[in-house]
């Protein structure tokens, strides 16, 4: 081989060398772009999901206030009429509507603690699932990152491997 194809060869080898990292560089930097992608979705869907939640909730909130105020309301008209009637009767509908309160109040309660729970436990699922995106991005960064440099040290033996054949041969 005459030293003009042995340049050749050389040359030819680095253009190679070069257009693999090239090809592995926007791989990596494609990879990480979808990465962050998915994480942004994913952090958005969450968020979403959170604010539906929480509208919900407090749609439930302001139902109940409401059922409150009626019950209040009802309370009051009834009490006009049994100041009218009996004592017993007047009794009897005091209690009937205690009763309807407590119940009410306790109905609320009850809502109130499992939208509570309910936005704890969906606050710990987004954040996990932040997390687990998190850790899986950086483990998709690092791994790049090490098959990067994985090429660009084989990149870099395959010239001088083809030098040393080259000299050994002539």
């Amino acid at each position: 081989m005459d030293e003009q194809q042995k340049q050749n060869v050389n040359q030819a080898a680095e253009q190679w060398t070069d257009s693999s990292q090239q090809v592995f560089r926007t791989m990596a930097d494609r990879t990480v772009a979808r990465q962050e992608s998915n994480l942004r979705l994913t952090q958005n869907f969450f968020q979403n999901w959170i604010e539906q939640v929480n509208n919900q909730a407090q749609g439930i909130r302001e139902a109940t206030q409401g059922l409150q105020e009626q019950g209040q309301r009802q309370r009051e008209a009834f009490e006009t009429l049994s100041e009218e009637g009996t004592n017993a009767y007047s009794e009897f509908l005091n209690s009937a509507m205690s009763f309807y309160q407590e119940a009410l109040n306790t109905a609320a309660q009850v809502g109130q603690q499992n939208l509570q729970q309910g936005a704890q436990v969906t606050q710990q699922s987004v954040q996990a699932g932040v997390q687990a995106a998190s850790q899986a991005t950086q483990q998709v960064i690092e791994a790049t990152s090490q098959a990067a440099q994985a090429a660009s040290e084989n990149g870099q033996q395959a010239p001088r491997e083809t030098r040393r054949g080259s000299r050994s041969s002539s």
